[in-house]
């Protein structure tokens, strides 16, 4: 069977001003640049979901990797943007976060995360909608949303359940950094490495994954999700999500991320 998917065609390469796009033949890389932590904004988060997307209707890509510019993968959602903005910005953001992981998590092609350093909060869940995900021996991860008294989005709870199982709701309310070793234990990560090897051995692992045959692959992954990808549309997680919307947006939970900004 023809790794093609007849309803793959070839499109210009988007310009991104927030990540850096580089192929390594059919392997495609995006690295995000957004800032020093490589903090998610609305911007950022749109260039995720727009490379994802271009991957899949590129048929010289079989495999995409995400991983961070300098030494840090994302430190989450860009807190200084929530609070130089209207409280309506943080709903905007919690939609385009949402919208990225899950079109990361939905992408039938493979995906791997080089944890080159820190993945704190969404940067965590980000490479937590990754198939693959390799970490330095140097890096720290984990999500820390409820030390600074935010909310989990029902996409987060359910990723955090997908890759951790029984251990996902103790990473919640401990609310920790883990070193990379232990990270492989918990399911955040696979494998660790040397920082310095991290982004080729994604790519290596990205090449390994897009040699099974494509639409094999692409049906393996839907049926795996499909669970999770459900419980995000009734009318529970639904409910649960405007309160969670509701909750970023209240008083004291904006007082909370500026005593973090302040730290």
């Amino acid at each position: 069977m023809s790794r093609k998917g007849k309803d793959r065609r070839v499109t210009d390469t988007p310009d991104f001003a927030r990540a850096e796009m580089s192929r390594e033949g059919r392997i495609a890389v995006l690295a995000l640049a957004s800032d020093k932590v490589n903090s998610l904004d609305l911007e950022v988060l749109a260039e995720i979901a727009t490379f994802v997307r271009f991957c899949e209707e590129d048929p010289g890509i079989g495999a995409l990797v995400l991983t961070g510019g300098g030494s840090v993968f994302s430190a989450g959602l860009n807190v200084s943007e929530i609070l130089a903005n209207e409280k309506t910005y943080t709903g905007a953001l919690l939609d385009a976060f949402e919208a990225a992981l899950l079109c990361l998590f939905r992408c039938p092609l493979p995906t791997v995360a080089a944890i080159n350093g820190p993945a704190i909060a969404g940067g965590c869940l980000l490479a937590c909608a990754c198939d693959r995900r390799l970490i330095a021996e140097e890096a720290r991860i984990g999500v820390t949303e409820l030390r600074v008294g935010v909310s989990f989005p029902v996409v987060a709870v359910e990723l955090l359940n997908h890759v951790c199982g029984p251990r996902a709701e103790q990473l919640i309310f401990d609310a920790e950094l883990l070193g990379a070793e232990e990270a492989c234990l918990y399911g955040l990560a696979h494998r660790r490495l040397p920082q310095s090897e991290v982004r080729s051995a994604a790519i290596s692992a990205a090449e390994q994954l897009a040699a099974h045959d494509a639409r094999a692959y692409a049906l393996a992954k839907a049926s795996a999700r499909r669970a999770v990808l459900s419980s995000l549309e009734d009318d529970g997680a639904r409910l649960l999500d405007r309160q969670v919307g509701d909750h970023w947006q209240e008083d004291p939970t904006r007082a909370g991320l500026e005593r973090l900004l302040s730290k």
